[in-house]
């Protein structure tokens, strides 16, 4: 089973929380510890090769793969559908979730992420990453990957942070990530028909999805919120985790609601 994390009390309604590439649970925590107090129970998971999980045993690695492992992990716990957000490449487990195991899921919002599938040259730019870290592991995506998650206001600390935690991740995990979203399908059909509330959560200064590659409003079938972020690149969690905490509880009462 996947390893997570969890905080608030075990009754409580569950808001499910997806990491990014190529980061871990923790980067959840200061959501996680702003949710129990509002009545939720925050589980956010190790995906497959990330943290303290085991490797994906799918070969090779696609979203699908990830999105089964999430579902093993919500069966085993016991309880009904959840709310789940995910970030960025957490985002594309999250719609691979709501589309094979639409039962697992009352609400879902996309944080820092896209529906459609890469064009050629971000495929190609994946490739290139995967080859780098063969080569010389995750370190060898430093100075650019760290300097592309932040926003330009974000302080020295926070970006020396954001370089830790791309050291110590794991190399096989984030090859296994890198080749599933470059094979990842367009889903955007599936936030369309989605029939729960979907909240979209989109810094300005974003550079790695760029704002205008968010979802917007469109023909959903269920209620839609779309909050952006003034100044805040791919990191809100980090940058912004008062306003995004925000954001998930208005968008999780409604789900949880719908859900019950």
């Amino acid at each position: 089973m996947l390893a997570f994390e969890s905080h608030g009390v075990g009754g409580a309604p569950i808001v499910l929380l997806l990491h990014g590439w190529p980061f871990r649970a923790p980067i959840w925590r200061d959501v996680g510890a702003g949710l129990a107090p509002r009545g939720f129970r925050m589980i956010a998971p190790d995906l497959p090769g990330f943290g303290d999980s085991p490797a994906l045993d799918k070969d090779p690695p696609t979203t699908e793969a990830y999105a089964d492992a999430v579902a093993g992990l919500l069966r085993a716990l016991g309880r009904g559908s959840v709310a789940v957000a995910g970030h960025s490449f957490g985002g594309y487990v999250a719609l691979a979730l709501a589309d094979l195991y639409p039962d697992l899921v009352s609400g879902l919002a996309l944080v820092s992420s896209r529906t459609h599938a890469d064009p050629d040259a971000a495929r190609r730019g994946r490739f290139e990453a995967m080859t780098k870290v063969r080569a010389g592991g995750t370190q060898a995506l430093l100075p650019s990957l760290a300097d592309k998650l932040l926003g330009p206001r974000s302080d020295s600390r926070l970006r020396d942070h954001v370089t830790a935690e791309i050291v110590r991740a794991r190399p096989d995990g984030t090859i296994a990530g890198l080749a599933a979203m470059a094979s990842r399908p367009d889903r955007t059909s599936v936030l369309e028909t989605f029939s729960g509330p979907v909240l979209v959560v989109h810094g300005t200064t974003d550079a790695l999805v760029p704002i205008a590659e968010a979802a917007r409003p469109g023909p959903h079938q269920g209620p839609f919120e779309r909050t952006i972020l003034p100044d805040v690149g791919h990191m809100p969690m980090w940058e912004a985790p008062d306003a995004l905490l925000e954001a998930i509880v208005r968008w999780a009462s409604r789900a949880l609601r719908a859900g019950t």
